[in-house]
C-alpha cells in the first residue's frame, strides 16, 4: 500500500451551533417585542403630553377672557371713583385703591396672555407644528 492512494473525507457538524442560532433568534424576537412596547409607551407619553398642553392652552384662553372682563370692570370702577373724587365725595385713599385695582387687573390680563403664548408654543412643539425659522 506504499504505492497506493489514500482518500479521506472529513466532515464536521457543530451541534451547538443550532442551539446558539435558536437562542439568538429568541433573543432577537424579545428585542423586537421590547422595542414595540417602548414605541407604544412613547406614543402614549406624547399623547398624554399633547392632551395636557392642549388643556393648559384652552385654560389660559378662558382666563384671558375672564381677565379682560376684570380689566373692563376695574376701568369702569376707576372712572366712577375718579368722578366721585372730583366731586369731593371720597378720600384720595379710595381713588388710589381703585387705581391700584385697575393696574393689578391689567397686569393679570397681560400675564394670562403671556402664559397662553407659552402654552401655545408648548402645544405646537409637542405636536410638531412649530416653525423655528423665524
Amino acid at each position: 500500500a506504499a504505492n497506493g492512494f489514500t482518500y479521506g473525507v472529513t466532515a464536521s457538524l457543530n451541534l451547538f451551533n443550532g442551539f446558539l442560532q435558536r437562542q439568538q433568534e429568541r433573543n432577537a424576537k424579545i428585542d423586537i417585542e421590547n422595542s414595540s412596547l417602548n414605541l407604544s409607551k412613547t406614543k402614549l407619553d406624547v399623547n398624554s403630553q399633547l392632551l395636557t398642553a392642549y388643556q393648559n392652552y384652552a385654560t389660559y384662553l378662558d382666563l384671558i377672557k375672564l381677565e379682560q372682563r376684570n380689566v373692563d370692570i376695574a376701568k369702569e370702577n376707576l372712572d366712577i371713583t375718579m368722578a366721585k373724587y372730583k366731586l369731593g365725595s371720597i378720600a384720595p385713599l379710595e381713588l388710589r385703591e381703585a387705581q391700584r385695582n385697575a393696574i393689578d387687573a391689567q397686569n393679570r390680563f397681560i400675564e394670562m396672555q403671556y402664559q397662553a403664548k407659552i402654552a401655545e408654543t408648548t402645544l405646537k412643539e409637542i405636536s410638531g407644528n412649530i416653525d423655528l425659522s423665524n
